[in-house]
């Protein structure tokens, strides 16, 4: 039987980090060359190491990854072009984690990369060599997992407050209205949007553009053959809307997300298929 081209796992990380990272991936491909779309997403915490690739945010100019990477929070679809054959170890923060293991403002970061190395210091790199002499999947998340708990001896208190009350905002409606928001933490707009900036890395407002269209494209992926209407729940003016929305978070037109042998259904299968009983509920929708 052959092997597999590509190879996608999900991994729980260990117990005392699941309120700061939400799930770990290892993505192997045995391809000369890739490229892909990546969703606006969670700020990723990203190992290569295997092959070599770039990113360009909302089609922009192409910037190298470091091996051992920090991807700050995104607001547009991000272009990946790789080398391989590939190895990449994945985490995604979860806001309270970004608060807590980074510190810096999020928005700082939106859409760029930065060398891990520069923000972790020397654990990154004996990180990404445990990776790379890894033998076994188990080898690798037991890196991670070292990797982050040793990160986590220097962490900054973060605002579980507005963490929670705000991922609880998003990931519940499907259109978060920023009013309920101001209602829930008490607290005035001009203070909201200062947090959600320096934590999610953007404004409560284009937060709510963001995660509107993400869950749309998680209820597309799921039920294909219900249409655009379906998954766009009534929370968009117009389908022109909703395309236009769709496309700048997901990187593509509704159309070619549900395209016959799109990656985008292949990886909402797999996460379905593996979904983990740890995994945070702004996971499914980040």
């Amino acid at each position: 039987m052959k092997t597999p081209a590509f190879s996608l796992k999900y991994f729980s990380p260990a117990a005392p980090l699941r309120s700061w990272v939400s799930s770990y991936y290892i993505f192997e491909a045995d391809v000369p060359m890739l490229s892909d779309t990546l969703r606006a997403e969670l700020p990723q915490v990203r190992f290569m190491y295997e092959g070599n690739g770039t990113f360009s945010y909302g089609g922009g100019v192409a910037v190298p990854m470091p091996q051992a990477a920090l991807c700050g929070p995104t607001n547009v679809a991000v272009g990946f072009v790789a080398r391989g054959p590939l190895k990449i170890f994945g985490a995604g923060l979860l806001p309270a984690g970004w608060a807590a293991l980074v510190g810096a403002g999020a928005s700082e970061f939106s859409n760029m990369l930065a060398d891990l190395q520069d923000v972790a210091g020397p654990v990154a790199r004996r990180a990404l060599h445990r990776m790379a002499e890894a033998r076994n999947h188990r080898e690798v998340v037991a890196a991670a997992d070292a990797f982050f708990l040793l990160l986590s001896m220097q962490a900054k208190p973060p605002p579980l407050w507005f963490t929670r009350a705000a991922d609880e905002w998003l990931a519940s409606s499907i259109n978060p209205d920023v009013n309920e928001l101001v209602k829930m933490t008490g607290m005035s707009s001009r203070q909201i949007e200062r947090l959600a900036l320096r934590v999610y890395g953007a404004s409560p407002k284009l937060l709510s553009r963001k995660y509107r269209a993400l869950q749309a494209a998680v209820r597309l992926g799921l039920d294909p053959e219900a249409g655009w209407e379906v998954a766009a729940g009534g929370v968009f003016y117009d389908q022109s809307h909703f395309i236009r929305d769709f496309k700048t978070f997901v990187g593509m037109t509704p159309n070619q997300f549900t395209a016959k042998d799109s990656p985008w259904l292949a990886r909402l299968t797999i996460a379905k298929r593996q979904s983990l009983v740890t995994m945070p509920k702004l996971n499914f929708v980040s």
